[in-house]
């Protein structure tokens, strides 16, 4: 039986990790640097006893709408939506053009990092899981990371996403500058954080104001 989730345990996956990776960030063209932290990923979570097995996502809603790096379910139980990263890989990295490659474990575990940080998301890892892989030639079960979130409401479900305008004020107000030739994306001088694919598709406009779901954060 896995440990309850922890807050920390992205932390500990990532200072477990950084021990031994070449690169914070995907190698483009070569997943080499990716497998290998994948491996290193599901050694910590055997240590952790947060290795799961698919009765952990058996039973919860899955969502129907696409994403290009997770599989989302809702878990009534504590009203989080649950999210498996696509098997073998841990989320995509942009180029400040808009083009996407795959991302290392240990870039995927300091997003989340940030995202607690800057935007106080209550973004946790639960766990490692394996699944089938859908990549072309990739055969058998695959590790994935398998995290959560708060589920946000939209304040009007005809309408789930916030302006650019709305985005702009929200990004602004917490020190963010847009940046000209960046794919969506915004800097903070102060903390040396960039953030891209900043759309509009990746927030959600609730009750309480603008809360942004998945976005591509790193800190220089």
């Amino acid at each position: 039986m896995a440990t309850p989730p922890d807050g920390n345990l992205a932390a500990d996956a990532a200072a477990y990790l950084a021990k031994s990776a070449r690169t914070v960030e995907s190698i483009s063209g070569d997943t080499k640097e990716i497998d290998r932290q994948a491996a290193c990923l599901v050694e910590w979570a055997r240590k952790r006893n947060v290795l799961l097995t698919d009765a952990f996502t058996a039973g919860l809603e899955k969502h129907l709408s696409p994403s290009a790096e997770h599989e989302v379910f809702y878990r009534a139980s504590d009203n989080r939506a649950v999210k498996r990263t696509h098997a073998g890989t841990f989320g995509v990295t942009d180029e400040p053009k808009g083009k996407q490659r795959h991302a290392t474990p240990l870039f995927y575990l300091r997003r989340l990092e940030l995202m607690n940080e800057v935007f106080d998301s209550d973004l946790k890892l639960e766990g490692v899981m394996f699944a089938k892989s859908l990549i072309i030639g990739a055969g058998g079960d695959k590790p994935c990371a398998v995290i959560s979130q708060p589920w946000i409401d939209a304040a009007d479900e005809n309408n789930p996403c916030p302006s650019e305008h709305e985005i702009k004020k929200f990004m602004e107000d917490l020190g963010f500058a847009p940046v000209k030739g960046m794919f969506y994306g915004w800097y903070n001088e102060k903390s040396k954080i960039t953030i891209l694919d900043a759309r509009p598709d990746n927030f959600v406009n609730s009750y309480l104001g603008v809360v942004p779901i998945d976005l591509v954060i790193s800190k220089s």
